[in-house]
């Protein structure tokens, strides 16, 4: 885990309130809804890859996407997490080395990525995107 360093600067006192209050906020935020995570993702990754990697059908993908119908609380936090690993993949690669390095055996994984996020989800793979980022530009 990263340790944050010293700088010698004071930081601004930050309540839980105060974050909790904003976050309360975010469900309904342009950009942040299930809709227009289920949105980003058709147009990042197409809906016959998203679909299955969320384990849900192309139907139901587009259906969130569209506000036919809303996921439950399991399919809002698929989305999140798919989402953030995406949005991991698209600050440190191209998306032709993210497709590569997704389904090539990773030694930090032991794995390839892509097994990796299906079995226990985006946090190990993300991870792993920083530690190879920390080694290219490090």
């Amino acid at each position: 885990m990263e340790q944050l360093q010293d700088t010698g600067a004071e930081e601004p006192a930050l309540s839980a309130t105060t974050v909790f209050a904003s976050l309360a906020e975010l469900r309904d935020a342009p950009g942040y809804g299930p809709k227009a995570i289920a949105d980003r993702l058709i147009k990042s990754l197409g809906t016959d890859a998203a679909a299955p990697l969320l384990g849900v059908s192309e139907d139901l993908l587009d259906r969130w996407a569209s506000g036919q119908e809303a996921p439950d609380a399991k399919g809002r936090l698929e989305l999140a997490d798919l989402d953030a690993l995406v949005g991991h993949l698209h600050s440190a690669f191209t998306p032709a080395q993210a497709m590569l390095w997704m389904c090539s055996p990773s030694v930090h994984l032991g794995a390839r990525p892509i097994d990796v996020y299906r079995t226990q989800g985006s946090a190990p793979v993300i991870g792993a995107i920083r530690a190879h980022a920390q080694d290219a530009f490090g």
